[in-house]
């Protein structure tokens, strides 16, 4: 994982934003300096061509996901709480930085580069390691129903966000994205735990 300097992150942040603004296309030195209020010269010592922007802003992506994943594996969180710990976080991060949530869902970033797929890729399972591996926590806690497939449960509980987000960048956030996030979770998890037995039930 490579470290962003102080400036490096100020360009990353100009370019998610003209990225979200005006679309990757747009994403040229001329409107990025504009952006940032400098002149085009001074941008060009902090990287070599577009393509390797784009791989400083996935860079900052992969930082910000590891930072929390850091955070939950050193944490006394059970399994389902590290999976809504996981899956909250990525809601709150893209109410913070809205340019962002669109940005990272724009399949156009890395369309004909297979180099930008493969590291997108790379984060991708990542996440998809990290959140299965709460999965099989929860399954040994008791908490996750165990004939469950972890690979299964997990397209379950990252698509399902993917999908959320993209509709709310669609409707140029029209609803609240975390209330709705967390309702969501909260459903497909009644459908994962394992339901224990009430008390009538026991009396039978």
């Amino acid at each position: 994982m490579v470290e962003l300097t102080k400036r490096q992150m100020e360009i990353v942040n100009a370019a998610i934003k003209v990225i979200a603004e005006l679309g990757y296309m747009k994403l040229t030195t001329k409107n990025l300096a504009k952006e940032m209020g400098v002149t085009d010269a001074a941008l060009y010592k902090h990287f070599a061509s577009k393509k390797e922007l784009i791989r400083m802003i996935l860079c900052y992506f992969e930082q910000v996901s590891c930072s929390i994943i850091e955070k939950l594996n050193n944490s006394n969180l059970s399994g389902l709480g590290r999976i809504r710990g996981f899956v909250m976080n990525r809601y709150e991060i893209f109410c913070e930085e809205p340019d962002l949530a669109r940005v990272m869902f724009s399949e156009e970033l890395f369309l004909n580069d297979p180099s930008l797929e493969e590291k997108m890729l790379s984060i991708m399972h990542i996440h998809r390691d990290v959140v299965m591996g709460f999965i099989r926590k929860g399954q040994q806690e008791d908490e996750i129903r165990p004939e469950l497939n972890p690979m299964h449960i997990f397209r379950m509980v990252v698509g399902s966000m993917r999908l959320l987000v993209n509709q709310w960048n669609m409707s140029r956030h029209a609803f609240d994205l975390k209330a709705e996030g967390k309702a969501l979770l909260e459903e497909i998890i009644k459908l994962i735990e394992v339901q224990n037995e009430t008390s009538d039930d026991q009396d039978r």
